[in-house]
């Protein structure tokens, strides 16, 4: 059930720490970038929604070990994200947001959504250790006699760092209409999610959680890079 994170550092897994240093990037440069008091809800409740999400699956899935052991509703080392519980949560809590705001909506604020999280996915790719297989790199593969899931998977950072930086060269260099720097870093990561899970051979063809992930992000993001989606 549990998919261990590959690295800590004090009682926190690796990806715990780079999931707050992300957060706090993003939300930096939403307050950089003067995004509208909506954009930085809307991303507050897409951060609390996927925790609460997250916290959630496990508490449904296993309810029995956390009231043995409610200390691991703070810290649960042995376990990374659960992909369900948060993409329920965060959409959820999006939602909320956007019903609250609804007459107020423009593509813009999604561009300025786009930019916050653009390096703060690139944070958290590095803590990624469920996308593809393990690197082959030298600096970052785990010695044998450890556990394959140890593994620490570079690929999909790698991808999305380039995604931030192409992203960000668009927004600053190219003329574009509002919503198209979303859509490119919709369909941008779209590709990158196929890209890395293609490293990872696969029994039958099933669609998976980020099979899916990758569907809606890529229709999105071509909706909103067709002159159509200017408004």
């Amino acid at each position: 059930m549990y998919i261990p994170a590959q690295i800590f550092i004090g009682p926190l897994p690796l990806f715990n720490v780079l999931m707050v240093l992300g957060i706090a990037l993003a939300s930096l440069l939403l307050s950089r970038h003067h995004a509208p008091e909506r954009v930085q809800d809307i991303f507050w409740a897409i951060i609390v929604g996927a925790i609460l999400g997250d916290k959630g699956i496990y508490i449904v899935t296993d309810l029995h070990y956390y009231l043995e052991d409610p200390a691991h509703l703070i810290f649960t080392p042995e376990s990374s994200l659960g992909l369900w519980g948060l993409g329920i949560g965060a959409v959820i809590g999006a939602v909320i947001v956007i019903t609250r705001h609804l007459s107020e909506w423009n593509r813009h604020d999604l561009d300025a959504l786009a930019l916050a999280l653009a390096p703060a996915l690139t944070l958290w790719s590095l803590g990624f250790n469920w996308i593809g297989l393990p690197s082959q790199m030298p600096l970052f593969s785990i010695h044998k006699q450890h556990l394959d899931r140890f593994a620490t998977f570079f690929f999909f950072f790698l991808l999305m760092s380039m995604i931030t930086v192409t992203v960000t060269l668009f927004a600053r260099r190219f003329s574009h209409t509002r919503g198209q720097v979303a859509g490119l870093f919709a369909l941008l990561t779209a590709i990158a999610l196929v890209a890395a899970q293609l490293t990872a051979p696969r029994p039958e063809f099933t669609l998976s959680a980020l099979d899916w992930l990758s569907i809606i992000l890529g229709l999105g993001g071509y909706r909103l890079m067709t002159p159509m989606a200017e408004s």
